[in-house]
């Protein structure tokens, strides 16, 4: 009977506890379960990232100044067929010519 007593209180205050604090019990549940989905995710194996563009299908174009090779999409083209790889060497050849 002791042990009844003491088990019914002990519910009893667990309950006050519980309506109390409802809002964050609600709130770290709600967090928990983000995580687990979260975990979930990461463990399908998928990359999210998304590639560039083929590197096989960008043709390379050399620096008409320092003779770098580069992607053409990444060249700097000063009203001439020339193709430049930054805008240093843009500005020296332009200061020149």
């Amino acid at each position: 009977m002791k042990w009844l007593i003491l088990l019914a209180l002990l519910v009893a205050v667990t309950a006050l506890i519980a309506l109390r604090y409802r809002r964050q019990i609600k709130m770290a549940i709600y967090v928990w379960q983000m995580f687990r989905k979260m975990k979930q995710v990461g463990k399908t194996g998928e990359k999210r990232i998304e590639k560039p563009a083929d590197a096989k299908d960008i043709a390379l174009v050399r620096c008409a100044k320092c003779g770098t090779w580069i992607p053409q999409n990444k060249a700097l083209n000063l009203r001439s067929a020339n193709s430049y790889c930054s805008t240093i060497c843009l500005e020296t050849v332009a200061k020149v010519g």
